[in-house]
């Protein structure tokens, strides 16, 4: 892969991050909820069909604690209801923002390049 860059994805907040291994190998490292798994999802999203995603399977998830929806509005934790108890998830974003993924891989040998895009919005509360 020669590039990535995601735009309100997850915790990846109001700013352009750029990813670029340009074709090497590269690990992700960092403290627990630093957003490797994240990143990992993010490039899922744009190769996977959204029905087949399971995200957050790189940090051991077996079921759907993770969305699409999440990653849009940015879910990063849940309070509880002062009125009910229960959790209420804490969203970074409103309905009224996008997220954006770009991934751009390189074919050296036959020196082209194709950049996958996906664009996330939501409406009716539905992405």
């Amino acid at each position: 892969m020669g590039s990535s860059i995601i735009y309100n994805w997850g915790t990846f907040h109001d700013r352009v991050w750029k990813i670029e291994p340009n074709g090497h190998n590269s690990l992700a490292t960092g403290e627990t909820g630093s957003g490797k798994s994240t990143l990992v999802d993010a490039i899922t999203a744009i190769l996977v069909p959204h029905h087949k995603i399971v995200f957050n399977r790189a940090a051991g998830a077996e079921g759907r604690e993770r969305t699409i929806k999440s990653y849009v509005r940015g879910e990063h934790k849940n309070v509880k209801s002062e009125f009910t108890g229960s959790p209420k998830p804490v969203y970074l974003r409103d309905d009224t923002n996008y997220s954006v993924l770009l991934a751009n891989f390189i074919n050296r040998g036959f020196n082209r390049n194709v950049t996958l895009a996906q664009v996330f919005w939501l409406r009716s509360d539905a992405v």
